[in-house]
């Protein structure tokens, strides 16, 4: 398991390339991404070029109203992808955070900090999480938690 400062690097990283995604400064982000892969070899290189170029022409062709909902599907599997690179390569860091600082520099304000936004609509409970996994468990008025539910009938854990 990483240290939590790596993983919220991940976590930047992947903010910072989605966001880079259909803007100018995507070309520096991509060649960014794809050197630091590549210090694993020019085949994984290639690869993560080819999901990249797949990614970016998926925000590209969504409505810009709809892009967001594109990007907050794909920030959790860019995040997944540099967490295993810092992991698989912990000197990596520095060219990530040099990255990440490039990148958010080149980006409109608006596009800095990406945020996902959440709401609930009619009445509905809406439950959302961002790089990690919420366990929700219901039960019915009345009715006994089970005996390991600690947090009692009906809460987020």
């Amino acid at each position: 398991m990483l240290a939590e400062p790596l993983a919220a690097l991940a976590g930047a990283g992947a903010t910072a390339l989605i966001g880079a995604m259909a803007t100018d400064v995507w070309q520096g982000a991509r060649g960014g991404v794809v050197r630091l892969f590549g210090r694993g070899g020019e085949e994984r290189a290639s690869t993560i070029g080819a999901q990249l170029d797949e990614d970016a022409v998926l925000v590209g062709r969504t409505d810009p109203d709809a892009a967001d909902e594109v990007r907050a599907e794909l920030l959790p599997v860019w995040r997944r992808r540099l967490l295993l690179l810092l992991e698989e390569d912990p000197g990596s860091e520095g060219g990530l955070r040099e990255l990440v600082a490039q990148v958010r520099g080149g980006l409109p304000a608006e596009r800095q900090v990406w945020t996902q936004h959440n709401t609930a609509r009619d009445h509905g409970t809406l439950f959302a999480v961002q790089g990690g996994s919420l366990h929700y468990h219901r039960t019915a008025p009345g009715e006994l938690p089970a005996p390991d539910d600690e947090d009692g009938p009906g809460r987020a854990r």
